[in-house]
């Protein structure tokens, strides 16, 4: 069974390349949720990537060994590019015929393309839902109502958590959730860096403010290594600070090292109920993966995970994160073995053959 993946995401070592050419990259959230998801269907599956997002003007590039096509993008009025991708996409189908299309429900103009391949060759579509449009920053109330009412067109749901599905699937069409994913890592053995950890986006309302303040004017126990993108990254570069090592965005492969070699992980995003209904924080679980101890905030999913392995804290204010780090570094043992415990869970509960069987039975239903 072929399948085709509609996505914005691309090759790690294209991603990493990305990086290094654009200033504004895309969101690595989203790349590292739909890489890892590519991954674990390739596994089993004939899989080929349709990505949107250009590598280099005005031409294709295409990993021979992943699959992965890029739309070129070099029409820069959105109707034509819009077209363009839609005509590329089914030039692309038509080399493949894939029995199944996978379409992240974010982007209007991929589902679109959904619609027209189902339309012209009654393909099966899964929508990969990993987010509330009206949370994502800058979207209008149009775009908003666009995602829902285009994906209309899935005939199944690959959901992040059941109040992502309660938006999307009001017809309950056969749906599964899936919190995230894991991919397997070599144990880091060396010793444990003496340094806190962050990447992601580095905006206030996502509680980053509050952590570079924590090793700006207080007096933690580690440094702090910071990496991400977004507007905090210019105070960073500007006000540089003994406790703090800013390294700008780097990809996910690189920020997963990172957290292997840290002494603690940090996700210092302020609790929201809107956000523990439609959201699981991917970096979290990647922390705790990364086998290192982990400091979050409240979460239902990531609890559900991994129970109280992880430290948790009740708010994202500066003196509530130096309590953790002290804490932490006070008993750094005790904290070690349940991030060992926090792992062992984890793994179990995101087993990618446990999870390649529910997509199966999903892809069945339909």
């Amino acid at each position: 069974m072929r399948i085709m993946y509609l996505t914005t995401a691309r090759h790690p070592h294209d991603y990493e390349m990305f990086l290094k050419k654009y200033k504004k990259a895309p969101n690595p959230s989203n790349q590292n949720f739909h890489n890892k998801l590519i991954n674990i269907l390739r596994s089993k599956f004939p899989l080929g990537a349709f990505s949107t997002r250009p590598m280099e003007k005005n031409i294709f590039l295409t990993q021979s060994k992943s699959d992965y096509f890029y739309y070129p993008g070099y029409i820069n009025t959105p109707v034509l590019k819009r077209l363009g991708i839609i005509t590329a996409g089914l030039q692309y189908y038509e080399a493949r015929t894939p029995k199944v299309i996978f379409v992240d429900t974010l982007n209007v103009t991929l589902l679109e393309l959904a619609r027209r391949l189902k339309k012209r060759h009654n393909v099966k579509v899964i929508g990969i839902v990993t987010d509330n449009p009206i949370n994502i920053t800058g979207a209008s109330k149009n775009y908003s109502q666009d995602v829902f009412k285009k994906s209309l067109v899935c005939d199944g749901f690959i959901s992040l958590t059941q109040g992502l599905l309660r938006l999307f699937n009001p017809k309950q069409k056969p749906a599964i959730i899936v919190p995230g994913f894991i991919e397997e890592a070599e144990s880091f053995t060396n010793k444990k860096e003496k340094y806190a950890f962050f990447a992601g986006a580095l905006y206030p309302k996502y509680g980053v403010d509050a952590l570079i303040k924590t090793f700006r004017k207080l007096n933690p126990p580690f440094k702090l290594v910071i990496a991400g993108h977004g507007p905090l990254a210019d105070d960073l570069l500007e006000n540089k600070h003994p406790n703090i090592e800013f390294l700008g965005q780097v990809c996910p492969p690189v920020a997963f090292r990172l957290a292997q070699r840290a002494y603690v992980n940090i996700n210092p995003r302020p609790i929201d109920e809107q956000v523990d209904l439609y959201s699981v924080p991917s970096k979290v679980i990647d922390y705790i993966n990364s086998g290192s101890v982990t400091i979050s905030t409240e979460n239902t999913e990531i609890r559900n995970l991994v129970g109280d392995n992880i430290y948790f804290i009740k708010d994202a204010e500066p003196h509530t994160i130096l309590e953790a780090l002290n804490a932490i570094n006070k008993n750094y043992n005790y904290y070690k073995q349940r991030a060992a415990e926090a792992k062992k869970a984890l793994v179990k509960a995101l087993d990618n053959k446990v999870l390649i069987n529910k997509i199966e039975d999903l892809i069945n239903k339909i």
